[in-house]
């Protein structure tokens, strides 16, 4: 296994349910109890408008209201948007370089301009490269995407692209990789503990039945990890 797993970054052009789409990958996935790391980030809307977001710590499922567009002297303003100090300590906690022999998976909602002008995750993405990691996915904006990869100099991507790609196929493959992560890992974790009974990589998708019984419409990272009451 390279020092580096793969980093599937999920894009698309603003409005375009990248969020959405890792809700679902993720949802598929952690119901084959594989260790998420990370964070995703529900945006808000008002008057038609992104108005801000809540960070979602993966791990945890504990939540922490990241930024607004109401102006506010205590918090840290990037574009339109101010982001509490509450919400970025979380988020970098959150971010932190995990234990390899831990964690199967780390997600980052989103990687932008932000991060591009140094602020933000910028630092815990630096951090979080500059060691063995275990696979990665990042949502990042479509037009935006070739200057992340240099930036961050991600030699082996795998660009999934929102307009175009199957939730079910991305969650696929990104099971293939977690399956290959704990092979060069060599937990003892039986293969069973990951996966269905008799899946080996290769085989076709075993995620049909993961959201079974869900009400429709809601993306299973919501339902399994932090309730829509919540």
């Amino acid at each position: 296994m390279s020092r580096r797993a793969p980093v599937f970054i999920i894009t698309g052009g603003q409005g375009q349910c990248k969020t959405t789409f890792l809700h679902l990958v993720l949802g598929l996935i952690v119901g084959l109890n594989v260790r998420v790391h990370g964070v995703i980030a529900p945006g808000h809307m008002r008057d038609g408008r992104r108005s801000g977001f809540t960070l979602v710590d993966l791990a945890t499922g504990k939540q922490e209201e990241l930024c607004s567009v109401d102006p506010d002297p205590g918090c840290e303003a990037h574009g339109r948007f101010y982001f509490r100090p509450e919400g970025l300590a979380f988020g970098r906690r959150a971010l932190a370089p995990p234990d390899p022999h831990e964690t199967d998976l780390v997600a980052i909602d989103e990687v932008g301009r932000f991060e591009l002008q140094g602020a933000v995750w910028a630092e815990q993405l630096d951090h979080l490269l500059a060691h063995p990691h275990p696979p990665m996915v990042w949502t990042v904006r479509r037009r935006l995407l070739d200057t992340v990869v240099e930036r961050w100099n991600i030699r082996n991507p795998v660009v999934v692209d929102v307009g175009t790609a199957s939730v079910m196929a991305t969650a696929d493959a990104v099971m293939d990789a977690v399956w290959e992560w704990r092979e060069a890992q060599a937990t003892p974790v039986a293969p069973a503990a990951l996966f269905p009974q008799n899946r080996i990589a290769g085989d076709p998708p075993a995620f049909a039945d993961a959201a079974a019984g869900a009400p429709a419409g809601v993306p299973a990272i919501l339902r399994r990890r932090y309730g829509p009451e919540d």
